[in-house]
């Protein structure tokens, strides 16, 4: 074990970070160190069962942790969470992990990316919100340092397919037994990317660093509809799924996890935020206008099925391959955690 090159992964415990840890762990071809807020969190114990990976305590919003963490490791898998931390606060960290891990000599450093919304549409301040821009731009950022020293890749992610058991693509089921997907969804092609296949990705990425380095690689599985969504669930469980349009301000009304939250949600309504802080319905109106217009559905599938030939494909085999069935099931763990909070406070 000792001679495995090791990696480090900040987001470990995330729904996009796990299986990269899983992944990493059992090619037997890594260590895998975790930067986890809580070693004995239950899905910090369930990565510290697998080979190869050791656990390290500390906050990806503490420089000191970082300095730790980077530290003797070959590469970095990096997904800050900005929900919690804020676009201003994601901004600043993600900028200084990438610095860290250069003083610390890190040889590949993989950015968990999301799309430049407000780029890729031209500058349109309609499409600019938080949690996306704040990654997208880090992205550019390290991008243009170019490949000397130390390699880097950026892994680009859209909504999850799995988002339909938990988050903002759960439909409701309706007393007559059909399924409704109620918001506000234009009918563009929304690239959603199973989070089965996450894993693979990334290993592809550091078992070949000749060819990662300096690529965006934008994945997805399939890219959909919210009224394809619909179709595809019946055919697949034969009951019957609808997707209803809904004004954007009903829906956020329905949608907000509590009353005046902002985009940095995940901190709790209690959290200091300054004036330039994007409400969560602001941010979330860029994030639907967005991706239901189809300006993400920009994936390059021919060299997906390259790098991964035996990738889930379509919506429709997802839903076979996870039985789905419409109804909610944990996946998220910021849901998770403000869960856990609302219980407590009971």
């Amino acid at each position: 074990m000792s001679d495995l090159r090791e990696i480090l992964v900040i987001g470990g415990t995330g729904a996009q970070g796990t299986p990269v840890v899983k992944a990493l762990s059992e090619s037997n071809r890594y260590r895998v160190r975790v930067l986890t807020r809580n070693s004995k969190s239950r899905r910090s114990l369930e990565l510290a069962t697998l080979p190869n990976v050791t656990l390290v305590e500390g906050s990806q919003d503490n420089l000191e942790d970082l300095r730790r963490a980077f530290e003797g490791v070959y590469g970095a898998w990096v997904n800050l969470d900005g929900f919690t931390l804020g676009e201003k606060n994601e901004g600043f960290y993600g900028v200084r992990a990438y610095e860290i891990a250069r003083h610390h000599g890190v040889k590949h450093y993989v950015w968990a990316n999301t799309d430049y919304a407000l780029r890729k549409s031209g500058w349109d301040e309609k499409y600019h919100w938080g949690h996306n821009d704040a990654k997208g731009r880090i992205g550019d950022l390290i991008l243009s340092h170019g490949q000397e020293s130390m390699k880097t890749t950026l892994f680009t992610t859209g909504p999850y397919m799995n988002m339909l058991f938990d988050g903002m693509y759960v439909p409701k089921e309706q007393d007559d037994g059909s399924f409704v997907w109620a918001n506000p969804a234009s009918n563009g092609k929304i690239p959603l990317i199973a989070l089965e296949d996450v894993g693979v990705y990334n290993l592809w990425i550091f078992d070949n660093p000749q060819e990662s380095a300096g690529l965006d690689l934008e994945v997805a599985t399939d890219q959909v509809s919210m009224a394809d969504i619909a179709e595809t669930f019946t055919k697949v469980t034969g009951k019957r799924g609808i997707h209803k349009k809904l004004p954007l301000d009903e829906y956020l009304e329905l949608a907000e996890p509590y009353p005046n939250a902002y985009a940095n949600w995940a901190a709790g309504p209690d959290a200091v935020r300054d004036k330039d802080m994007m409400t969560w319905r602001e941010n979330f109106t860029a994030w639907w206008r967005y991706w239901s217009e189809g300006k993400g559905a920009t994936r390059d599938m021919a060299l997906l099925d390259k790098i991964h030939p035996q990738r889930i494909k379509t919506l429709e085999e997802w839903m076979r391959i996870v039985n789905y069935d419409g109804k909610q099931r944990g996946v998220m763990k910021g849901l998770e955690d403000l869960r856990a909070q609302s219980s407590a406070a009971k």
